[in-house]
């Protein structure tokens, strides 16, 4: 007998692909929130002129989330989808909506807090910033997965280019 836990909070209904794709994008999620110890999350970029580049913390910690996921990404397919391969693509797809929907999630959350406002002395204003930091690592990791580079590393393929493509099934999506 298998089990498996992860901990999402309070009970409730969620699609097997919503339950799957939560646990497998938290590799890569929960390192921009990181705490810092200042009441802040670790900034997971420097800047360099006018231009972002990872840290070199970042940089040394990114290919062991790459690793992790990579195993549990193949675990699951195999132990909870049957190995169907089919369904790497769909998964990947799930997990960056799930990180474009954190990223405007943390951008409601900054403007909330009085994000690009002039007025500085609002008290919620303090350590707003790091909602911006979180934002762009969300979107990073959102495009960073989906190289092809990250593609060919997952096995993914597009289904446009699998063998037994039929164009027809994707016909209403």
């Amino acid at each position: 007998m298998d089990l498996y836990l992860f901990d999402l909070g309070e009970p409730q209904l969620m699609s097997l692909p919503g339950f799957l794709t939560k646990f497998l994008f938290s590799f890569f999620h929960t390192l921009g929130m990181e705490d810092d110890g200042n009441g802040s999350w670790v900034r997971r970029f420097d800047v360099v002129g006018d231009k972002l580049a990872l840290t070199k913390a970042t940089r040394k910690l990114l290919p062991k989330a790459y690793d992790a996921f990579e195993h549990c990404f193949d675990r699951v397919l195999i132990k909870l989808l049957d190995g169907d391969d089919h369904m790497r693509w769909l998964l990947l797809e799930y997990i960056t909506m799930q990180l474009m929907s954190d990223t405007a999630f943390c951008l409601q959350k900054w403007q909330i807090k009085g994000g690009g406002k002039k007025d500085c002395t609002n008290h919620h204003q303090m350590f707003q910033e790091k909602w911006l930091w979180r934002a762009l690592w969300d979107m990073y990791i959102a495009f960073d997965i989906n190289t092809a580079e990250s593609w060919n590393r997952f096995g993914v393929v597009h289904p446009h280019f699998q063998k037994d493509f039929d164009p027809h099934q994707m016909e209403g999506f």
